[in-house]
């Protein structure tokens, strides 16, 4: 979809909340058990959605999260200066993903980890190495599947893994019940027990769906995602603060002049204007997930003047309406302060094109956690590192070949908001305005998932 306004209408809707049928997904909801991200629209998955957004919500604002983010950013810091040194360059990715790993591991279910951990080392390898090591043969496997013959070594070792990420989520949510406390939440596992126990006593009609199982795969959603997600957004913030250092500049006196050296807070986020500002457009001008995961369409449906058939997969375009000249002014250009009112305030309307974590009734789960995750991170690294001023080596970074997000960003131009898009034998619809999207995405005609690998 192209225009938003197509988006929002397409969005709005239930009619393409579904999930499509998936090689990978049917390994994260099937007869066993049932995830939320990948979980086809119904009882189950609105039960289960709706116990694991009361928790984020909880959590997002309790004040456990700073403790935990500080501590974080605080013991990041430190290895990075005793292991880097200063004035010597490296690449800080392996210590940005330790650090969200930590803050995620710790919210979740209540344990951190060093670079040298065992498990660690596992979780790094399942969540970001082994992608790297399987390159595009995940595609290839959903969309051409007789390739999963001729690599099943590979396909073997994939599925082994994630039944090993499966089973350590599992164990770890299970553990929770020998010292569980219903007068003390510790982390989100403690919360979906309550909320289990709650649903329980009160006869309600989504208790049977609170299986242990089931919880245990919200607990794998929200770690594994959640971490992926965030720790690549941090990435993108540090190169914006190294391209732009009047930037930097201007962030480090707000949090001096607002903050101090005192940890940040939650209620800090209604003084530091500017670094929400700056937060909020690094997520527009370089958002992580430009398609967001494939919807399904429940029912026959419309799109606009466009018809939909029942089952089609369906993909919100939210990287191109982020970046949409029709609804940012200099879009393609990168300006914190459009998200500054005129006497310097953060907005809290939310311009209607701005969905970097999506649309609809599907939206990212751990939207709020992740805004209150990034905020205290970028502020406290900001504070800890005061001494120092943080530079790119080279600024070749950015001279980059043509990117697939462009690609789609030239069909979109070419075909127009809503164009249809073949993956393998698959088609889908591709939606990149944001009325059209919103209105869709509000029905449950697309609440379903579609057939595709993500």
């Amino acid at each position: 979809m192209w225009p938003n306004n197509l988006a929002r209408e397409a969005f709005r809707k239930n009619d393409i909340a579904g999930r499509p049928v998936s090689y990978f997904g049917s390994q994260l909801s099937n007869d066993k058990y049932s995830d939320i991200i990948m979980a086809d629209y119904g009882h189950k998955w609105e039960a289960l959605r709706r116990v694991a957004h009361s928790a984020i919500q909880k959590y997002s604002t309790n004040d456990r999260l700073v403790d935990v983010a500080t501590d974080c950013v605080d013991r990041t810091i430190k290895t990075i200066l005793d292991k880097e040194g200063v004035g010597i360059p490296f690449s800080p990715i392996q210590y940005i993903y330790l650090m969200f790993l930590n803050i995620l591991a710790t919210s979740t279910f209540g344990q951190s980890y060093d670079m040298e951990d065992k498990e660690f080392k596992q979780i790094k390898y399942i969540i970001k190495d082994f992608n790297k090591e399987a390159g595009n043969h995940f595609l290839l496997w959903e969309f051409a599947p007789i390739l999963r013959l001729l690599d099943y070594k590979l396909v073997k070792k994939q599925r082994l893994l994630l039944r090993e990420a499966v089973d350590m989520m599992s164990t770890k949510f299970s553990s929770h019940y020998k010292d569980y406390s219903e007068s003390i939440e510790r982390d989100f596992c403690d919360a979906l027990i309550t909320a289990k126990n709650e649903s329980l006593r009160e006869g309600k009609e989504s208790a049977p769906y609170l299986k242990d199982e089931n919880l245990a795969m919200t607990i794998f959603d929200i770690f594994f995602a959640g971490t992926d997600t965030s720790q690549q957004t941090f990435q993108w913030l540090l190169i914006l603060l190294t391209y732009y250092p009047e930037m930097q500049r201007k962030l480090r006196q707000e949090i001096e002049t607002q903050i101090g050296d005192r940890m940040p807070t939650h209620e800090d986020r209604n003084r530091c204007h500017y670094v929400m500002a700056f937060l909020s457009e690094t997520l527009r001008f370089r958002n992580v997930a430009p398609f967001g995961v494939v919807h399904k369409a429940l029912v026959r449906t419309t799109i606009g003047e466009y018809t939909v058939p029942e089952n089609m997969g369906v993909m919100v375009y939210q990287g191109v309406i982020l970046r949409n000249d029709k609804d940012w002014e200099k879009a393609n250009e990168f300006i914190p302060e459009r998200f500054l009112d005129k006497q310097g305030e953060f907005i809290t309307t939310r311009p209607k094109a701005y969905i970097p974590f999506g649309v609809g009734r599907r939206v990212c789960l751990g939207e709020k956690l992740a805004i209150a995750d990034l905020f205290l991170v970028l502020v406290r690294f900001l504070q800890s590192t005061q001494d120092y001023d943080i530079v790119l080596d080279s600024h070749n970074v950015f001279k980059t070949k043509s990117h697939w997000d462009e690609v789609f960003r030239q069909l979109a131009k070419q075909y127009g908001p809503v164009f249809t898009f073949w993956l393998g034998n698959r088609p889908h619809v591709i939606v990149s305005d944001i009325g059209l999207a919103r209105e869709a995405f509000k029905k449950n005609d697309f609440a379903g998932r579609s057939i595709t690998f993500v």
